[in-house]
Protein backbone atom coordinates (compact mmCIF):
# COMPACT_ATOMS: atom_id res chain seq x y z
CA UNK A 1 0.00 0.00 0.00
CA UNK A 2 3.10 2.33 1.02
CA UNK A 3 4.38 1.68 -2.20
CA UNK A 4 1.27 2.22 -4.47
CA UNK A 5 0.26 5.52 -2.36
CA UNK A 6 2.72 7.09 -0.97
CA UNK A 7 0.53 15.43 3.82
CA UNK A 8 -4.50 37.06 12.24
CA UNK A 9 -5.19 39.81 10.92
CA UNK A 10 -6.08 40.18 7.46
CA UNK A 11 -4.09 41.86 5.22
CA UNK A 12 -5.10 44.59 2.39
CA UNK A 13 -5.67 42.75 -1.01
CA UNK A 14 -3.35 42.56 -3.53
CA UNK A 15 -2.30 40.87 -6.67
CA UNK A 16 -0.08 37.85 -7.42
CA UNK A 17 3.16 39.60 -6.57
CA UNK A 18 4.06 39.71 -2.31
CA UNK A 19 7.32 40.53 -0.96
CA UNK A 20 10.54 38.83 -0.82
CA UNK A 21 9.85 37.11 2.34
CA UNK A 22 6.87 36.81 4.69
CA UNK A 23 6.20 39.83 7.11
CA UNK A 24 7.30 38.92 10.33
CA UNK A 25 4.57 37.55 12.59
CA UNK A 26 3.62 35.85 16.03
CA UNK A 27 3.03 32.73 14.96
CA UNK A 28 5.68 29.80 14.55
CA UNK A 29 4.82 26.24 13.88
CA UNK A 30 5.31 23.12 15.18
CA UNK A 31 4.19 20.74 12.94
CA UNK A 32 6.59 21.55 10.17
CA UNK A 33 9.50 23.76 9.73
CA UNK A 34 10.47 26.60 6.72
CA UNK A 35 12.79 28.22 3.84
CA UNK A 36 11.89 30.92 2.13
CA UNK A 37 13.88 30.86 -1.32
CA UNK A 38 12.74 33.78 -3.80
CA UNK A 39 10.58 36.46 -5.10
CA UNK A 40 7.52 36.41 -6.03
CA UNK A 41 3.82 34.83 -6.02
CA UNK A 42 3.89 32.39 -2.81
CA UNK A 43 4.18 28.35 -3.66
CA UNK A 44 4.32 26.25 -0.71
CA UNK A 45 6.07 22.71 -1.01
CA UNK A 46 5.21 20.25 0.85
CA UNK A 47 7.07 16.55 1.05
CA UNK A 48 6.04 13.31 1.43
CA UNK A 49 5.94 10.59 4.08
CA UNK A 50 9.52 10.92 5.92
CA UNK A 51 10.67 13.19 3.30
CA UNK A 52 13.00 16.12 3.24
CA UNK A 53 12.46 19.94 1.79
CA UNK A 54 15.21 19.12 -0.26
CA UNK A 55 13.16 16.92 -2.23
CA UNK A 56 11.86 19.98 -3.89
CA UNK A 57 15.50 21.20 -4.22
CA UNK A 58 15.23 20.65 -8.45
CA UNK A 59 11.85 22.27 -8.67
CA UNK A 60 13.04 25.31 -6.75
CA UNK A 61 16.05 25.28 -8.93
CA UNK A 62 14.01 25.51 -12.05
CA UNK A 63 12.08 28.21 -10.82
CA UNK A 64 14.98 30.50 -10.26
CA UNK A 65 14.14 32.58 -7.86
CA UNK A 66 10.90 34.17 -9.45
CA UNK A 67 8.52 32.79 -6.91
CA UNK A 68 8.52 33.46 -3.58
CA UNK A 69 9.08 29.67 -2.10
CA UNK A 70 8.07 28.30 0.91
CA UNK A 71 9.65 24.93 1.05
CA UNK A 72 8.55 22.66 4.18
CA UNK A 73 9.66 19.92 6.33
CA UNK A 74 7.46 18.03 8.14
CA UNK A 75 7.60 17.66 11.76
CA UNK A 76 9.36 13.96 12.73
CA UNK A 77 10.60 13.58 8.99
CA UNK A 78 14.13 13.44 7.97
CA UNK A 79 15.36 14.80 11.52
CA UNK A 80 13.19 17.68 12.42
CA UNK A 81 11.34 17.36 15.61
CA UNK A 82 8.57 15.28 16.83
CA UNK A 83 5.28 16.30 17.39
CA UNK A 84 2.06 14.02 19.25
CA UNK A 85 -0.63 12.78 16.95
CA UNK A 86 -2.69 14.06 15.97
CA UNK A 87 -0.69 14.42 12.80
CA UNK A 88 -2.66 15.24 9.60
CA UNK A 89 -4.64 17.37 11.72
CA UNK A 90 -1.63 19.56 13.24
CA UNK A 91 -0.22 19.99 9.98
CA UNK A 92 -3.56 21.22 8.09
CA UNK A 93 -4.40 23.80 10.94
CA UNK A 94 -0.80 25.29 11.61
CA UNK A 95 -0.48 25.64 7.59
CA UNK A 96 -3.85 27.22 7.30
CA UNK A 97 -2.50 29.94 10.08
CA UNK A 98 1.19 30.05 8.44
CA UNK A 99 -0.79 30.97 5.22
CA UNK A 100 -3.00 34.09 6.86
CA UNK A 101 -0.30 35.29 9.75
CA UNK A 102 1.97 35.81 6.58
CA UNK A 103 -0.49 37.04 4.38
CA UNK A 104 0.49 34.34 1.60
CA UNK A 105 -2.36 35.94 -0.92
CA UNK A 106 -2.96 33.80 -4.07
CA UNK A 107 -1.07 30.67 -2.59
CA UNK A 108 0.26 28.02 -4.86
CA UNK A 109 0.68 24.47 -2.81
CA UNK A 110 2.40 22.00 -4.35
CA UNK A 111 2.31 18.69 -2.28
CA UNK A 112 3.58 14.79 -3.16
CA UNK A 113 2.06 11.81 -1.46
CA UNK A 114 1.12 12.50 1.93
CA UNK A 115 1.79 16.83 0.86
CA UNK A 116 -0.26 15.84 -2.01
CA UNK A 117 -3.43 14.66 -0.28
CA UNK A 118 -2.51 17.65 2.31
CA UNK A 119 -2.97 19.91 -0.43
CA UNK A 120 -6.01 18.82 -2.01
CA UNK A 121 -7.24 19.01 1.91
CA UNK A 122 -6.23 22.75 2.08
CA UNK A 123 -7.95 22.98 -1.58
CA UNK A 124 -10.94 22.49 0.46
CA UNK A 125 -11.17 24.24 3.14
CA UNK A 126 -9.02 27.31 2.83
CA UNK A 127 -9.62 30.21 0.93
CA UNK A 128 -6.34 31.71 0.97
CA UNK A 129 -5.27 28.65 -1.46
CA UNK A 130 -5.26 29.85 -5.25
CA UNK A 131 -4.38 26.57 -6.83
CA UNK A 132 -2.87 23.44 -5.63
CA UNK A 133 -0.32 20.45 -7.97
CA UNK A 134 -0.77 17.01 -6.03
CA UNK A 135 2.05 14.77 -6.77
CA UNK A 136 0.61 11.25 -6.41
CA UNK A 137 -1.47 11.85 -3.73
CA UNK A 138 -4.85 9.71 -3.71
CA UNK A 139 -7.94 11.91 -2.29
CA UNK A 140 -8.56 8.18 -0.21
CA UNK A 141 -5.00 5.71 -0.32
CA UNK A 142 -6.98 2.92 0.61
CA UNK A 143 -9.89 2.50 -2.53
CA UNK A 144 -7.02 2.47 -4.80
CA UNK A 145 -6.92 -1.42 -3.80
CA UNK A 146 -10.42 -1.79 -2.71
CA UNK A 147 -12.90 0.55 -4.19
CA UNK A 148 -15.66 -0.28 -1.64
CA UNK A 149 -13.20 0.72 1.23
CA UNK A 150 -14.48 3.04 4.18
CA UNK A 151 -12.45 5.16 6.09
CA UNK A 152 -13.38 3.24 9.31
CA UNK A 153 -12.32 0.16 8.05
CA UNK A 154 -8.94 1.20 6.32
CA UNK A 155 -8.42 3.05 9.97
CA UNK A 156 -9.00 -0.78 11.54
CA UNK A 157 -6.29 -1.77 8.53
CA UNK A 158 -3.55 0.66 9.26
CA UNK A 159 -3.67 0.23 12.75
CA UNK A 160 -1.42 -2.72 12.52
CA UNK A 161 0.98 -1.25 10.53
CA UNK A 162 1.14 1.71 12.67
CA UNK A 163 1.86 -0.49 15.74
CA UNK A 164 4.48 -2.16 14.13
CA UNK A 165 6.40 0.97 12.74
CA UNK A 166 5.78 2.82 16.28
CA UNK A 167 7.42 -0.36 17.48
CA UNK A 168 10.68 0.09 15.61
CA UNK A 169 13.94 1.34 16.55
CA UNK A 170 15.29 4.65 14.41
CA UNK A 171 17.62 2.08 12.34
CA UNK A 172 15.13 -0.33 11.93
CA UNK A 173 13.02 1.99 10.46
CA UNK A 174 15.88 3.48 8.49
CA UNK A 175 15.99 0.26 7.00
CA UNK A 176 12.48 -0.22 6.08
CA UNK A 177 12.33 3.16 4.53
CA UNK A 178 15.27 2.59 1.88
CA UNK A 179 13.44 -0.53 1.15
CA UNK A 180 10.06 0.76 0.52
CA UNK A 181 11.58 4.12 -1.28
CA UNK A 182 13.81 1.89 -4.01
CA UNK A 183 10.01 1.17 -4.80
CA UNK A 184 9.10 4.35 -5.36
CA UNK A 185 12.53 6.33 -7.29
CA UNK A 186 14.76 4.91 -10.10
CA UNK A 187 17.85 6.84 -10.16
CA UNK A 188 20.51 5.31 -7.29
CA UNK A 189 21.57 9.10 -6.45
CA UNK A 190 18.15 10.35 -5.73
CA UNK A 191 17.48 7.09 -3.92
CA UNK A 192 20.15 7.74 -1.46
CA UNK A 193 19.72 11.12 -0.95
CA UNK A 194 15.86 10.46 0.34
CA UNK A 195 16.71 7.25 1.90
CA UNK A 196 19.10 8.52 3.92
CA UNK A 197 17.19 11.48 5.16
CA UNK A 198 14.28 8.65 5.86
CA UNK A 199 16.47 7.33 8.13
CA UNK A 200 16.41 10.25 10.39
CA UNK A 201 12.51 10.43 11.06
CA UNK A 202 10.96 9.44 13.98
CA UNK A 203 9.24 5.95 14.16
CA UNK A 204 6.42 7.27 16.11
CA UNK A 205 5.71 10.32 13.99
CA UNK A 206 6.16 8.02 10.72
CA UNK A 207 3.10 5.20 12.14
CA UNK A 208 0.86 8.17 12.95
CA UNK A 209 1.00 9.93 9.65
CA UNK A 210 1.27 7.04 7.50
CA UNK A 211 -1.98 5.61 9.44
CA UNK A 212 -3.53 8.99 9.34
CA UNK A 213 -3.21 8.96 5.86
CA UNK A 214 -4.22 6.15 5.26
CA UNK A 215 -7.92 6.64 6.96
CA UNK A 216 -8.13 10.21 5.69
CA UNK A 217 -11.01 10.60 2.92
CA UNK A 218 -11.37 13.57 1.26
CA UNK A 219 -13.64 12.50 -1.71
CA UNK A 220 -16.67 14.03 -0.10
CA UNK A 221 -16.08 17.41 -0.48
CA UNK A 222 -13.62 17.46 -3.80
CA UNK A 223 -16.75 18.88 -5.69
CA UNK A 224 -16.76 21.85 -3.64
CA UNK A 225 -13.11 23.08 -5.10
CA UNK A 226 -13.46 26.29 -6.55
CA UNK A 227 -9.79 26.38 -7.34
CA UNK A 228 -7.63 24.74 -10.29
CA UNK A 229 -6.17 21.62 -9.21
CA UNK A 230 -3.74 19.73 -11.26
CA UNK A 231 -2.50 16.10 -10.38
CA UNK A 232 0.69 14.57 -11.93
CA UNK A 233 0.41 11.18 -11.32
CA UNK A 234 3.56 8.32 -11.91
CA UNK A 235 2.18 5.27 -14.34
CA UNK A 236 4.98 3.26 -13.34
CA UNK A 237 3.33 1.41 -10.73
CA UNK A 238 2.81 -1.99 -8.82
CA UNK A 239 -1.22 -1.65 -9.84
CA UNK A 240 -2.04 -2.45 -13.93
CA UNK A 241 -2.52 0.79 -16.00
CA UNK A 242 -6.15 0.09 -16.50
CA UNK A 243 -6.71 -0.27 -12.99
CA UNK A 244 -4.66 2.43 -12.02
CA UNK A 245 -6.04 5.14 -14.15
CA UNK A 246 -9.13 3.76 -13.42
CA UNK A 247 -8.81 4.68 -9.68
CA UNK A 248 -7.13 8.13 -10.24
CA UNK A 249 -10.70 8.94 -12.49
CA UNK A 250 -12.92 7.75 -9.99
CA UNK A 251 -11.01 9.45 -7.48
CA UNK A 252 -10.58 13.20 -9.05
CA UNK A 253 -13.00 13.72 -11.79
CA UNK A 254 -15.61 15.31 -9.38
CA UNK A 255 -13.00 18.23 -9.21
CA UNK A 256 -14.80 21.08 -11.38
CA UNK A 257 -11.22 22.69 -12.22
CA UNK A 258 -8.97 19.35 -12.95
CA UNK A 259 -5.76 18.60 -15.05
CA UNK A 260 -5.05 14.59 -14.46
CA UNK A 261 -1.73 13.98 -16.02
CA UNK A 262 -0.06 10.55 -16.14
CA UNK A 263 3.20 10.14 -16.13
CA UNK A 264 5.40 7.90 -18.12
CA UNK A 265 8.38 6.32 -17.16
CA UNK A 266 8.39 7.29 -13.58
CA UNK A 267 7.73 5.73 -10.06
CA UNK A 268 6.14 7.45 -7.20
CA UNK A 269 8.56 10.18 -6.82
CA UNK A 270 7.66 11.84 -10.62
CA UNK A 271 10.00 15.30 -9.92
CA UNK A 272 12.37 13.00 -9.30
CA UNK A 273 11.98 10.65 -12.18
CA UNK A 274 10.70 13.16 -14.65
CA UNK A 275 12.23 16.66 -13.62
CA UNK A 276 11.68 18.16 -17.20
CA UNK A 277 8.03 16.83 -17.38
CA UNK A 278 7.14 18.17 -13.74
CA UNK A 279 8.68 21.33 -14.43
CA UNK A 280 7.09 22.11 -17.31
CA UNK A 281 3.61 20.90 -15.07
CA UNK A 282 4.70 23.19 -12.23
CA UNK A 283 4.91 26.01 -15.24
CA UNK A 284 1.26 25.47 -16.38
CA UNK A 285 0.18 25.20 -12.86
CA UNK A 286 1.12 28.36 -12.24
CA UNK A 287 0.41 30.10 -15.49
CA UNK A 288 -3.25 29.89 -14.31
Amino acid sequence: MLVTGCAATAATPAGPETPAAPAPSSFTPTAFSVKVVGTGRPVIFIPGLASPGSVWDGAIAHLGGHVQAHVLTLAGFAGEPAIAPPFMQQVHDQLVQYIKANHLEHALVVGHSLGGVMALWLAETDPDVAGIVDVDGFPFLAAVQDPAMTSQTAAQMAKGVHDQMAAMTPEQLGAQMKQFLAGMITKPDDLQRMGDAAAKSDPSTIAAAFAETIALDLRADLAKIAIPVTIVAATDSTVPLDKLKAAWHAQVDAIPHVDLEFVGGAKHFVMLDQPEVFDGLLDKALAK
